[in-house]
């Protein structure tokens, strides 16, 4: 008995031992870390003071953080930094600023860092051009891309953008009642974004919205693909700014304390590739035996440089693409609401589609017309709402000045988007939703508009999505009369209170409203006509 006491004292003693040593290790490993901290400070460049280890990671949490740094501009200038835990990050608030720093010091700003999460788990073994580091696979990639995607090329998919928006029509009409009740519009918007990614990528579509749930590997897209537009959010994933979850993350996995299956983010990125794999392998079948549709990854298989990349390097260029419908399905939602409840703005764009005899026009001529105020519209769409208010993360390729500050290479630098097109010195009423800023008769009617970024490693794709965007707004003015559903309030379409939770990609939170067709039931025998 006495042996089991004295065997039990042990243990606890043991116990008392190791605790007290855990928290000596974990209170040194806190200290050594606020050194970490201060010391990756920029010097000579403002900003807020963070909270210990998590740095300003928390601060306002029930605001979107591309608007909180707007506000924080107001105090720290233009350029600041932050720290997201031990992370130091530069965040360029106003369009002078982005001009300097991504025009002035283009190379230097060319760059993408790399994520924890995203990098290190989802992407391992491909990364996007979007989101890769600038290196000679990167330049190799996006120069291909580039050739798919110039002005000339995207003319040619004038086909495709037509085909989808008369799709989205469709699915309109078969949900609407003649406009008796406000119909969720969510599906075709999906399968509207869905399907102009696949389209103009593989050359490939979802014939129905039906098949987006009952098809299996569409079902997969879909899913997958929301998944890694989560993984990509950059206020969120915390295990890359605080080192210390990263240890705790595989311990909580296998204590099963996560709602996740075990390495999620791996197996996402692994499923990603599996389909994207798959639909390479049947348009490469398809380019040899001439079978191919014009698309763009069949233009860079077609391009004789495209011999030089490897497999990797072809699935970049395919998720790329891919990551379109990420912003275009909550670009489109925004504008369905925006007509609804701004009557004024609708009747001056069908106005517009008059005058320009669009309706005389088939179906199959409307992606290659050019009706200003409907461009200007697209222009403003995505000025206003700027579904993307945090631009992908920049790197520094090389050191950076500002100022009296040089910022070193490889700083994370964000270009909040939301904060350049709310920058009055660049667009007067910047609050105001008003397309004339972008007729040519306005008095500023060049100016840049920071949806798709600005410099080297915009969008490469951004004429391409502005042109679909423009087609399915054209085709959508032209025959639909929109109007708001029971029960919903202009608050609909604030920017901001509008916004369904705090998320990378800004969607909206109303999905509902009446859509009545302009000629009745004309519009179903309009849209079985060969090309309208």
């Amino acid at each position: 008995m006495l042996e089991v006491e004295r065997l039990i004292l042990y243990v606890l003693k043991a116990a008392r031992y190791s605790i007290f040593i855990l928290i000596i290790g974990l209170l040194f490993y806190l200290a050594q870390n606020e050194i970490v901290r201060y010391r990756n400070r920029i010097k000579n460049l403002p900003g807020p003071r963070g909270w210990p280890i998590v740095g300003n990671l928390f601060q306002h949490r029930n605001v979107i953080p591309a608007e909180t740094y707007r506000r924080w501009s107001l105090k720290y200038g233009p350029v600041f930094q932050i720290q997201l835990g031990n992370t130091p990050i530069v965040v360029i608030n106003s369009a002078q600023a982005a001009k300097q720093l991504f025009l002035g010091q283009s190379h230097a700003m060319n760059s993408r860092p790399t994520f924890y999460v995203f990098h290190n788990k989802v992407s391992k073994a491909v990364t996007s051009i979007g989101t890769s580091p600038w290196d000679d696979s990167c330049k190799r990639r996006r120069k291909l891309a580039a050739g798919a995607l110039n002005h000339t090329r995207v003319e040619s998919y004038a086909p495709i953008l037509n085909l989808e928006a008369r799709e989205f029509l469709k699915d309109l009409y078969l949900a609407c009642r003649d406009g008796a009740v406000g119909i969720d519009f969510r599906p075709a918007a999906r399968h509207f974004a869905l399907n102009l990614s696949l389209t103009l990528n593989y050359g490939t579509r979802v014939s129905s919205v039906k098949s987006l749930t009952d098809d299996p590997l569409m079902s997969e897209i879909i899913y997958v693909e929301d998944e890694i537009s989560k993984f990509r959010d950059t206020a969120k994933n915390y295990a890359n700014y605080i080192p210390l979850l990263r240890y705790w993350e595989p311990i909580a996995q296998f204590l099963r304390l996560g709602s996740q299956p075990r390495d999620n983010a791996a197996d996402i990125g692994r499923r990603r590739l599996e389909y994207n794999d798959v639909l390479l392998e049947k348009l490469r079948g398809e380019v040899q035996r001439g079978e191919d549709k014009p698309c763009i990854q069949g233009a860079v298989l077609r391009d004789p440089e495209s011999a030089t990349l490897t497999k990797e390097e072809l699935i970049s260029v395919s998720l790329s693409m891919m990551a379109g419908a990420d912003s275009n399905q909550p670009t489109l939602a925004w504008a369905c609401l925006l007509l609804a409840h701004r009557p004024d703005i609708q009747e001056k764009a069908y106005s517009a589609i008059v005058d320009a005899g669009i309706l005389g026009q088939q179906s199959d001529a409307y992606a290659s017309t050019m009706v200003e105020y409907i461009d200007a519209l697209t222009k403003e769409i995505a000025r206003y709402f700027v579904v993307l208010k945090l631009a992908l993360p920049r790197a520094t390729y090389t050191d950076v000045t500002w100022g009296n500050a040089t910022i070193p290479a490889g700083t994370v630098v964000f270009l909040n988007s939301w904060a350049c097109n709310r920058d009055p010195e660049l667009f007067s009423e910047p609050d105001l939703f008003a397309p004339e800023r972008w007729l040519s008769s306005s008095t500023n009617p060049q100016a840049h508009q920071y949806a798709f970024g600005i410099g080297g490693r915009m969008c490469v794709a951004s004429y391409l999505a502005h042109k679909a965007l423009y087609t399915v707004f054209l085709h959508l003015t032209a025959h639909f009369r929109i109007l708001p559903a029971e029960d919903e309030t202009i608050d609909a379409i604030d920017p901001i209170n509008g916004l369904q939770g705090i998320s990378f990609v800004g969607t909206p939170r109303g999905w509902r409203a009446r859509f009545i067709p302009r000629e009745g039931e004309k519009l179903a025998a309009w849209l079985e006509l060969p090309g309208g």
